[in-house]
């Protein structure tokens, strides 16, 4: 698990220095979130392997959907973008040529 530099400043604030890492290193659900799609990849392979930690399994497909759907999104905005300029444009160039 990778310790960012806002984590360590935010630590360097907590009134209770030992419950904060202790919360900290043992969130499991942020540490799939660090993750990068590989990882998690790994982590559902590993569990249906040794079919155990269903939950963790859960979880991690979850976080995986979820960048899927913002990927997707970020391509539907994009689309939207240039299809409201096609249209301003096609309109621009009726007038222009009439």
């Amino acid at each position: 698990m990778r310790i960012t530099f806002f984590d360590r400043i935010k630590a360097l604030f907590a009134r209770d220095e030992y419950s904060y890492w202790f919360r900290h290193l043992t969130d499991e659900e942020k540490e799939l979130r660090r993750m990068d799609s590989w990882e998690l990849a790994k982590v559902i392979h590993e569990a249906n392997i040794h079919n155990r930690n269903d939950q963790k399994r859960i979880v991690a497909e979850h976080m995986l959907q979820v960048r899927l759907v913002r990927s997707q999104n970020r391509a539907i905005y994009v689309s939207i973008i240039f299809g409201l300029f096609g249209v301003v444009l096609g309109a621009l160039l009726t007038v222009i040529i009439k």
